[in-house]
């Protein structure tokens, strides 16, 4: 028997080689994902003697389950319980003779491809205990498969579709210089964070979070910013004048959270009511998770309204509408509180754009222990669900 260490880059290699050298696979993965290698896989079908992905958590591709519809000895593991089908072997078999690939690449490109992956190749005949275990293995995890059928692969591109749509984890949950020093606002727990709040000396904290409660009635009660009155698109922009302010719900301080005045084709795309504005702003939910994909719309849409405008809109103009929406998720990052925001958060304020923005200032603040308390009763119940928007009493330094 022998047996050879491979490398990312050597295991794809070999892969090649045992799939055109070998008649028969026994396989067992938990993922894979319909790319040139998952071609030539199919290209050998014939071949397949016991070969079984895993579904797990949507991760292969629907494309993958496709392709196996219908296919003799290829399966997908639907019946192990009690934990995840998670292995990476790969067994091939001519009469007496027997290669197999086992060690951490799945059948995905990251995993034959970008990933930093490690493996090793061994040969030998059935008479080697440890080759003969793994045609074994792989005929064990068949026996948690499935043949897939038309409506399974259906079903199953459906649930792809949905899974897509949920939140994922940031790729690195302590990005290099995020590590919050002991003490500082991303490290609090929500006792501290309320208390911090409600003794700011640069926010009315029960103003505040009134405005923040009149603008998102306004959004729960029309069904887009197009429909809102001119006075009210101006107050939650941060643009309203105080001759424009009638009524007892316009009647305060709307500059709170950033005031745009300054910001001139923002005014007039508010005070035309800009399609692209209305709609960047209506496909942020309500309510619940807002996804990356949901803000990366809102971004094109947002930056769609100043095509014809000598200056574009910006972080502090685009995250003042995101703030008035969704306190819970966004903070209006603007020139008063960039400097602390930026010192707390991690990022360089020079550098912050829409598009890092998320990375940089949404997916810190979630990973912070306050942001992820359970909401707790009146009256912080309220400051929680602004929670996000309510850190500027900490950023902002008039």
């Amino acid at each position: 028997m022998n047996v050879e260490f491979l490398d990312a880059k050597a295991i794809p290699l070999r892969l090649r080689r045992c799939m055109d050298e070998y008649d028969e696979f026994h396989w067992a993965v938990a993922w894979g994902s319909h790319a040139d290698m998952a071609k030539r896989l199919f290209a050998h079908h014939a071949k397949f003697r016991n070969v079984t992905f895993g579904v797990a958590f949507s991760q292969t591709d629907p494309d993958v389950v496709d392709a196996l519809v219908d296919v003799a000895n290829g399966y997908v593991a639907t019946k192990f319980a009690g934990g995840t089908y998670h292995p990476k072997v790969y067994g091939f078999r001519s009469g007496r003779l027997v290669a197999a690939i086992v060690g951490s690449a799945n059948f995905t490109g990251g995993g034959l491809g970008r990933n930093f992956e490690a493996a090793v190749a061994i040969t030998g005949t059935m008479d080697d205990p440890a080759l003969a275990a793994i045609i074994a293995f792989a005929r064990t995890s068949a026996g948690y498969g499935r043949q897939v059928t038309q409506p399974y692969a259906d079903a199953y591109r459906e649930s792809c579709v949905r899974a897509g749509r949920l939140p994922k984890a940031p790729r690195d949950p302590v990005p290099e210089g995020r590590i919050a020093p002991a003490g500082a606002i991303m490290a609090m727990d929500w006792s501290e964070y309320a208390r911090r709040v409600r003794t700011s000396r640069h926010h009315d904290v029960a103003r505040s979070l009134e405005l923040i409660a009149i603008a998102r009635r306004w959004f729960a009660t029309e069904a887009s910013f197009a429909r809102f009155s001119p006075a009210q698109r101006k107050a939650v922009a941060g643009i309203l004048g105080e001759y424009q302010k009638h009524g007892p719900d316009l009647n305060r301080e709307w500059g709170w959270f950033g005031s745009m005045r300054g910001a001139g084709d923002f005014a007039n795309r508010i005070e035309q009511n800009d399609r692209s504005l209305a709609r960047a702003l209506d496909g942020i939910p309500l309510g619940g998770e807002v996804t990356r994909a949901q803000y990366d719309r809102f971004c094109r849409l947002f930056r769609e309204a100043f095509v014809r405008s000598s200056r574009s809109g910006g972080v502090p103009t685009a995250t003042r509408l995101l703030s008035m929406k969704r306190p819970d998720t966004f903070l209006c990052v603007c020139k008063p509180n960039i400097v602390q925001a930026a010192k707390a958060l991690g990022f360089a304020r020079t550098t912050l754009d829409l598009d890092n923005y998320w990375e940089r200032v949404v997916e810190p603040i979630r990973l912070s222990a306050w942001y992820n308390a359970d909401k707790p009763d009146f009256p912080d119940g309220e400051l929680w669900e602004a929670r996000a928007a309510m850190l500027d009493t900490l950023f902002y330094r008039p």
